[in-house]
Parts: C-alpha cells; sequence; structure tokens
C-alpha cells in the first residue's frame, strides 16, 4: 500500500472509521496543510478543495476489502491503520484531529473557505456560508483576466490533481494535447480521462496528434545531444510538415485567449512543445505571450 493511501486511511480512523465524502475531503485537504505535506494534493472545484486521487485511491481499497463499496468513506477492516503512519505523522494526526474536533458539515466548508479563499474561487455554495466582505476576498483569488497566453504544461512529477490546480490558476480555458499517441498508465492522463477531468472544471479538450513525436524516434535518445538532434529533425521536418495544427493553435489562442499545450515532459526544453511555441513566437504576426507552467 503506497503512503498517502495510509494516510487517507488513518485520517477516517481517527474520526471514528467513517466519513461522508465532503467532510472527508475538506479533513483530508486541511491535514494536509496543517502537516504541510502533500500527501494529497487539491484543485478549487464545486464545494471548494477536491481532490480526484483521494477518489482514485478509494476505489483500490474498496477493491482490497479495506473501504465499504458506498458513498461515504467508510472503514471495513478491524485493524488500526494509525499505527501504520511514521511516528511524526501519528501525532500530527492525532493533534489535528483534537483540533478540528466536532466541526463537520458546512461550517467544516466555512473554514476551509475563510483559511484557504483561493481554493473556494469556484464553489457553488460560498454565497449560502459567507458576508459580503468574505466573498469578495475570495473572488479578488481568482485570476480575471482576457489577455491572450498561450501556455505548455507537463505532467511528469505531479498528480491530476496540482495539473488541475496549475490551469485553474492561470483560468486557462482550453488544453491542446500534442501527444503522438496519448497514453498514459499515471492515473488521470489518457486521453479519454483528462478530457473528463478538465471537462469537470470546466476546460475544454482538444487533440492535435500530427505534431507529436512518433515513439520509435524516442527509443535511441538518451544524451543531450540525442535530444539536440531529434528537436532539429522535429523543428527541420514534422513542423513544416504540419503548419495547418500551429495555424491551428493560433487561432485557438485567439478564440480562447487562454490556452496550454500538454505533454509529459516537466522540462519544456526536454519536450517538442518548446518547438512548438518557439514556431509560434518566430511568426511576425504573433503578438501572444508564451509561458510554461
Amino acid at each position: 500500500m503506497i503512503y498517502r493511501q495510509k494516510v487517507l486511511l488513518a485520517l477516517i480512523e481517527v474520526f471514528g472509521g467513517v466519513l461522508n465524502k465532503t467532510d472527508l475531503q475538506k479533513l483530508l485537504f486541511l491535514f494536509c496543510k496543517y502537516k504541510e505535506v502533500d500527501h494529497y494534493e487539491f484543485f478549487p472545484y464545486k464545494y471548494g478543495a477536491f481532490s480526484f486521487m483521494s477518489y482514485y485511491d478509494k476505489r483500490k481499497l474498496t477493491q482490497r476489502n479495506l473501504l465499504a463499496d458506498t458513498d461515504s468513506f467508510r472503514i471495513r477492516s478491524s485493524k488500526s491503520f494509525i499505527i501504520g503512519l511514521r511516528i511524526d505523522d501519528q501525532i500530527a494526526l492525532r493533534k489535528f484531529a483534537e483540533t478540528v474536533g466536532d466541526i463537520r458539515g458546512q461550517e467544516l466548508i466555512r473554514k476551509t473557505y475563510l483559511e484557504y479563499p483561493e481554493y473556494a474561487t469556484r464553489s457553488e455554495i460560498s454565497a449560502q456560508l459567507l458576508s459580503d466582505d468574505q466573498l469578495r476576498r475570495i473572488q479578488s483569488e481568482r485570476v480575471d483576466t482576457q489577455a491572450e497566453e498561450l501556455f505548455t504544461i507537463g505532467y511528469e512529477g505531479i498528480s491530476i490533481d496540482e495539473y488541475l490546480n496549475r490551469l485553474l490558476e492561470r483560468d486557462i480555458q482550453l488544453v491542446i494535447d500534442v501527444r503522438k499517441n496519448p497514453v498514459s498508465r499515471k492515473y488521470g492522463f489518457s486521453k479519454r480521462r483528462l478530457e473528463e477531468c478538465l471537462a469537470k472544471v470546466g476546460i475544454y479538450y482538444t487533440h492535435e496528434p500530427d505534431v507529436g513525436v512518433a515513439s520509435h524516434l524516442r527509443q535511441s535518445v538518451h544524451s543531450p545531444q540525442d535530444y539536440s538532434k531529434l528537436f532539429e529533425q522535429y523543428a527541420q521536418v514534422i513542423l513544416p510538415d504540419n503548419k495547418f495544427v500551429i495555424d491551428k493553435i493560433i487561432e485557438a489562442t485567439r478564440k480562447y485567449r487562454r490556452v496550454a499545450l500538454t505533454c509529459f515532459e516537466a522540462d519544456p526544453r526536454m519536450c517538442h512543445r518548446h518547438k512548438i511555441t518557439e514556431a509560434i513566437d518566430a511568426l511576425s504576426s504573433n503578438t501572444v505571450r508564451i509561458s510554461h507552467i
């Protein structure tokens, strides 16, 4: 069992063995902030901070008969999970539980909104829970810009939750997938799942495989010199043959204004997407700012 799943189970245990799904999200979020460790990462959603990975883990733990197959997060095992944590996490979790006490439901949601307003920016219920002054504070956290900007983002080393948070922080409206084959063993990043996750937070998705790099071209790439040769070939052959995709990206940026190209590598210099942005930046007609996130 991976460590974050142990944290999830221990948190449910210390709060009585069962939590409804909203309370679980808020308590898990607050504990990660309390401990200052991202056991899970979160993004702003309908009721505040939310993690897709927590639901992914719930399914895995249900399959192992450690959680009950219900809407709530309910432990079905008689064993203690707290003792499976590192000592510092055991101590922190118990202290956190004492601090929170019996706060649940709307009071718990309100607590997260007031302490971390940046995660309440897309809440559908904030007006029911907060004063006008508190609402204005939350609204001030949300990016509100009409400036055209093209971003690039790789998902290497981050979860789907952190990925979504980076997009939402910048008010990105469209993600353009520039992978040749948009499949991944990492949860949330295969084409269909990624499109579904993006749709849930109001971001459009499209796939442009023609500007991807075929897997056989990467098989012999190991050194910086290999990468340099690959990207030189890419810029001289693949991109010119698919200039229509460059035109589509520019047109999409004008339409959606906040657009991100996505691929795997965290470092854009190790990914072909930096050559796409270089080609766009070289056009005399281009006035769009380009940023790598």
